[in-house]
């Protein structure tokens, strides 16, 4: 894996007019052919090992110890197209805030478990319970706006039996804490409106929160498709999605559960603060790849050279 602190596309066309000046004074010096082989090879030396270290070649890790914490957290989140109404942050889409927010929730919640189910028309399971957090993070990588022709309305109850799945894997698990974020707007437009009730799964959720996202006053939705904001049949005027607090707030009773409004990530700072405290920490080896920078390496023979070349400036008393 490569990180490169500058673009290479700057860095090596810079690099050859380097070695290009270097070798073209070389090459004009009287210096006898061996000595001018000698100083392109240092220069070669040189370039490279800046190159290598601009690179940033980065090396796995695997089975490394970290510091783990008992907690398995579930995130729950709502992905159909009202999710990307432009009413966060001003005229954001909500989705933008909720994937910043999870992230800020995986880093501060580190050395967790985490798992990820989005729900839409259908629920799917993208992260089963795992400590690579990465692998979270692709996955909520994966959340797309859905097509406007596949929305065919909003109700929670079809993620039920899948949170239900994957609390139940946590709860069999000794010395586990199970966090819950259900994320959504609370917007139900499916036929069948009526919201089953989610008490059934307060047994196995020991805390978390429902987290609601957008505003009364509604936020309109860009399709990607049509290149034009979604509008209403019957008024022609841009539809409007509008948050729906009352559906959030009863399934944060059911679930016993807080409800947080997430108009501010700071919001949920307390919670965060509350549910670290009440961890516990162990030294174990994850499942977790890191990556560790190998630089180093190419610092040493690049500094061996420089220190190499001032030795030859000073000696000859020139380049």
């Amino acid at each position: 894996m490569i990180n490169p602190i500058v673009p290479l596309v700057v860095v090596i066309p810079v690099m050859l007019l380097i070695l290009g000046g270097y070798v073209f004074g070389v090459v004009k010096n009287k210096n006898d052919i061996f000595l001018k082989i000698l100083k392109i090879a240092r220069i070669l030396v040189v370039l490279t090992m800046v190159f290598l270290i601009n690179l940033r070649i980065m090396g796995k890790r695997y089975n490394v110890d970290v510091e783990l914490k008992n907690i398995d957290v579930l995130f729950v989140v709502d992905t159909t197209i009202s999710m990307w109404a432009e009413d966060s942050n001003g005229n954001e889409p909500r989705m933008n805030a909720v994937l910043r927010d999870c992230e800020h929730i995986m880093e501060s919640l580190s050395g967790s478990n985490f798992s990820l189910i989005r729900f839409d028309n259908k629920s799917q399971i993208l992260a089963p319970f795992t400590q690579d957090s990465k692998n979270v993070s692709d996955a909520f990588a994966t959340i797309a706006t859905p097509d406007r022709y596949y929305a065919r309305g909003t109700t929670p109850n079809v993620v039920y039996n899948d949170m239900g799945e994957m609390l139940t894997s946590s709860s069999k698990k000794e010395d586990r804490t199970t966090i819950v974020f259900f994320i959504s707007d609370g917007e139900v437009t499916a036929e069948d409106s009526q919201v089953m009730s989610f008490a059934g799964l307060e047994g196995l959720i020991d805390g978390g929160a429902v987290l609601g996202y957008g505003t009364k006053e509604g936020g309109k939705m860009y399709d990607k498709g049509s290149h034009q904001y979604i509008t209403d049949p019957e008024t022609g005027k841009d539809a409007l999605s509008i948050m729906n607090d009352v559906t959030l707030r009863d399934l944060a009773d059911e679930m016993d559960i807080e409800y947080i409004y997430m108009d501010d990530p700071a919001n949920v700072e307390y919670l965060l603060d509350s549910i670290k405290s009440g961890s516990s920490m162990q030294l174990a080896s994850s499942d977790n790849v890191s990556y560790e920078d190998t630089y180093f390496y190419y610092a040493g023979v690049l500094l061996a050279f420089l220190i190499l070349e001032m030795v030859i400036i000073v000696r000859r008393g020139r380049l």
